[in-house]
């Protein structure tokens, strides 16, 4: 059990860490974690699942600016991990992965403050040009971003989900509250960033196509893609190629 605890506490930290000092290639994802954490566990095919299952909830969720969201990470894995050492079902998951994010969230807006003495430090040394304080500052601050997510799944898988649900409860209600509706807004406001620097008005048609089929014609993300595609090819075959008059 222990040497589950420190593998899984390990695909956590390492992916979390891929992110960020690797380039986003999106591994830090519940779809990822789930079947790498059953594959620790034995039971490849149900964490498979279950990363599946936390990817529809979460698929939405992304840090913006200084914003924190619910740790998607320690909450994927230790959920799954859970899970699978007790049998639960979807909605017994469900209850153990929001609640680990959500405790998982506050250690990490901790680990924030404490790294921005690291920066102060690096900023220190660039004072000063010494250029080993600054990797040892920027390096610091890595690892403890590192430890803490090892720590908090290995913490975690030991203790069991009934400690963790029992500590998120004693959260007073108006600070959940409070970070759920955050949470629930996070994903809109991403997307009216993402169109304040990329819409061209070009090709605003289209955006406003698949607003009206998903808003007026009840479509799937799925159909509302398919359209996308389809409308992209279209475009592609009869827009004029270099020298042609038409």
């Amino acid at each position: 059990m222990v040497i589950q605890g420190i593998l899984i506490a390990l695909i956590a930290a390492v992916v979390y860490m891929e992110s960020r000092i690797g380039g986003q290639h999106m591994l830090d994802r519940p779809i990822i974690i789930g079947p790498l954490v059953g594959l620790v566990m034995g039971d490849f095919q149900t964490g498979l699942i279950i990363g599946g299952e936390l990817e529809l909830v979460w698929m939405g969720l992304v840090g913006i600016g200084t914003s924190t969201p619910p740790d998607v990470v320690v909450g994927s894995a230790l959920a799954t991990a859970l899970a699978i050492q007790t049998g639960a079902d979807y909605q017994t998951t469900l209850a153990l992965a929001i609640p680990i994010a959500l405790l998982a969230q506050f250690v990490a807006i901790g680990v924030a403050i404490l790294n921005t003495t690291f920066a102060h430090y690096a900023d220190n040394q660039i004072a000063k040009g010494d250029w080993k304080g600054i990797s040892i500052g920027n390096w610091t601050g890595s690892l403890m971003y590192f430890l803490s997510k090892f720590l908090m799944v290995f913490i975690g898988f030991m203790v069991g989900g009934d400690v963790i649900k029992g500590i998120v409860n004693h959260i007073p209600h108006v600070i959940q509250a409070g970070l759920a509706q955050s949470g629930n807004l996070l994903p809109a406001l991403g997307i009216a960033m993402l169109m304040q620097l990329s819409l061209d008005k070009k090709y605003a048609a289209f955006l406003f196509l698949g607003f009206a089929l998903v808003a007026f014609f009840n479509i799937s993300t799925i159909g509302a893609a398919i359209f996308g595609a389809i409308c992209a090819y279209l475009y592609y075959q009869f827009k004029p190629r270099e020298g042609e008059l038409f």
